[in-house]
């Protein structure tokens, strides 16, 4: 067996001495189009936007493009963490509810998670403000005053009793 470079007659050869070409596939020929990333803005988020002015020449541009910071506002971080704490914390020391209200009417329409839980703390800080006045105000005008308090002196006057007459049965003091 001499082995050497492959011979003519090992290729295949087509009837009329030709090479053959392989047969076409039935596919279509599609472009090729690569995965695209997600971008910051690519969305289309409906924000405020400013009116148009007219101008007199041509751009490639969006005339009603919103501004950067409404832009911005729609990523921003809308964490309600602290006044989920001030809401917990509030059962041990109430006044913490009044701190996460004031928050509440602080804090930007755009974060929605942040402002539901500080209307719990401005509910909370409402609920116990009132019960505070009404139960103050039970205190001063409904309950009796309790004996040898500062209130029990001044709402009902001092008992004005006669002293006992001496009797007759009990013997004078000594003289001394």
């Amino acid at each position: 067996n001499i082995v050497g470079p492959p011979t003519c007659a090992s290729r295949p050869v087509a009837l009329g001495g030709r090479m053959t070409k392989p047969k076409r596939s039935t596919y279509e020929t599609v472009q090729y189009t690569p995965p695209t990333p997600q971008v910051f803005g690519a969305a289309a988020v409906d924000l405020p936007t400013q009116a148009s002015k007219p101008s007199s020449f041509s751009v490639d541009r969006p005339r009603n493009r919103p501004k950067l910071a409404d832009r911005l506002a729609v990523y921003e971080d809308d964490n309600p963490r602290c006044q989920q704490i001030l809401c917990w914390v509030g059962i041990v020391f109430p006044p913490f509810w009044l701190i996460g209200a004031l928050l509440y009417l602080r804090t930007p329409a755009t974060k929605i998670l942040t402002r539901e839980v500080g209307f719990k703390n401005l509910l909370l800080s409402a609920v116990s403000l009132s019960v505070l006045i009404v139960y103050f105000f039970y205190q001063l005008f409904i309950a009796p005053p309790v004996a040898g308090s500062v209130a029990a002196n001044f709402a009902t006057p001092a008992p004005t009793t006669p002293a006992p007459a001496p009797s007759a049965a009990a013997p004078p003091p000594p003289p001394r």
